[in-house]
């Protein structure tokens, strides 16, 4: 379990680097308006994506512990974990440069379809923390290859509590980077960004043939332990009935 929420974590930590480019716009429009960076706001703006990550995590929980039941749920386990690691991969080579974003057109007709952008201008504006709350829980939504990884592998957790605690530290893993985001973007030269962008891309491709490598042990092992609980619980239940048998 630890693995899983380590490996969720990192991914959020190493892939936010793509977030600078992505919705770094978005950051430092909410974030720079001010004179001064305002962290009431930015900080409820963090807050909103990584409830909608837990959200997105607690759901995927529920559909993984439908799955279990499944008498295939094993080798679902290791789809899901080759196609999370797959995603990783492909996520690692477009964050160096090397691979068109295929959801970008998709993500850019889902924000005009919802009126994001009259949302961003209307909390760039506002005194009140919970309108970049809301941005942020919109933000949460948006298409994303790094979100779609994480949750294929919280379905394959098998576990409500698991699925929605590796969504909670993958959201974590995001906030240093969009945290910095105004910061980064007016201190580092576009060259130095994507120097550190294609570090940051090979560890993303690394851990996700690591993720794939490793997945179907982590995911055996699991459905192992639960197969071991559940026959444990059996065992006392038929011994306790045999106990008070008259």
């Amino acid at each position: 379990m630890i693995e899983l929420f380590s490996t969720a974590f990192l991914l959020g930590l190493l892939g936010s680097m793509h977030c600078v480019g992505m919705c770094g716009g978005l950051v430092t429009t909410l974030s720079m308006v001010r004179q001064k960076i305002w962290w009431s706001g930015l900080m409820s703006y963090q807050m909103g994506r990584i409830a909608t990550y837990s959200l997105l995590g607690l759901l995927a929980g529920m559909v993984g512990m439908v799955a279990t039941q499944l008498p295939w749920f094993s080798d679902m386990q290791r789809v899901l974990t080759f196609v999370a690691g797959s995603l990783m991969i492909l996520f690692g080579l477009h964050l160096a440069g090397w691979l068109s974003d295929p959801l970008i057109r998709i993500m850019a007709t889902f924000s005009q379809v919802i009126g994001f952008s009259r949302w961003i201008q209307a909390a760039s504006s506002s005194r009140m923390p919970m309108s970049w709350f809301m941005i942020g829980l919109f933000n949460g939504l948006l298409p994303c290859g790094l979100v779609y990884a994480g949750l294929a592998l919280s379905i394959g957790s098998g576990n409500i509590a698991t699925s929605t605690g590796m969504m909670l530290a993958f959201g974590l893993g995001t906030v240093p980077a969009m945290t910095l985001v105004p910061w980064v973007l007016k201190s580092i030269t576009p060259k130095i960004r994507g120097n550190i962008l294609k570090v940051a891309a090979i560890f993303v491709i690394a851990l996700g043939v690591l993720t794939i490598i490793r997945g179907g042990d982590w995911m055996h092992r699991m459905h192992g332990s639960h197969h071991t609980q559940q026959t444990q619980h059996d065992i006392h239940s038929m011994h306790h009935e045999h106990s008070t048998a008259p």
